[in-house]
């Protein structure tokens, strides 16, 4: 019941003028009491949603890392420089001993010999690339990116080891549960180097004016 419905039913009952006003003072101080309260409600509703966004963006600075304009062109080119290296390097290595490809029927083991070195030598020069440009560029990225490069680069390695080691046998089925194990390392280098660089493009901040 608000002030206007009560005070008609008190003047419609012939009530004297002192006790209107009695009244009228009781019914003031509620509605203003209820308008305190709800406007202690609002602002406590407000302030909570201000220190929300204080501490969101708290943690968006502390998080990340203030560089210069130069700094992160730097570093960005270098991981993008890198990144370029593993999927290239990627391809090679998926191509060399592909679980399924189109070979020609019947192809003779020489001919497949023949085609198996000369995609041996593009992961041979994909994985030479990678080391040439991982060590160059190594001061200007993080070590985490460096340490997952490098599982990526032994992966490839190794498969390239067990294909000159194993000759003719390079094909057989046996020698290409040894081609998915090598893979599978360098998919685990791979994912993580994905992951470090998306990290750390987040985290860096160019410092204002720089």
């Amino acid at each position: 019941m608000d002030i206007t419905s009560s005070l008609t039913g008190v003047f419609s009952g012939g009530v004297t003028g002192a006790v209107i006003s009695v009244l009228w003072n009781y019914f003031s101080k509620l509605s203003l009491q209820r308008n305190q309260a709800s406007s202690a409600e609002k602002l406590a509703q407000v302030e909570h949603s201000l220190e929300s966004l204080q501490k969101r963006d708290q943690a968006e600075i502390d998080r990340s890392v203030f560089v210069t304009r130069a700094h992160f062109e730097t570093e960005f080119e270098a991981m993008k420089e890198i990144f370029s290296c593993l999927s290239e390097l990627r391809l090679a290595l998926n191509g060399v001993r592909p679980t399924y490809s189109k070979e020609p029927a019947h192809e003779a083991q020489d001919e497949m010999l023949k085609r198996l070195k000369e995609r041996l030598k593009v992961l041979e020069n994909a994985n030479n690339k990678l080391l040439n440009t991982a060590e160059a560029k190594e001061p200007f990225y993080p070590e985490e990116l460096y340490k997952s490069v490098d599982v990526c680069r032994c992966a490839a390695g190794m498969e390239i080891i067990s294909i000159v080691e194993s000759g003719p046998d390079s094909i057989k089925h046996t020698e290409y549960l040894r081609s998915k194990e090598n893979k599978d390392k360098f998919s685990e280098g791979y994912s993580d180097s994905i992951r470090i660089i998306r990290n750390r493009i987040t985290k860096l901040a160019i410092l204002p004016g720089h």
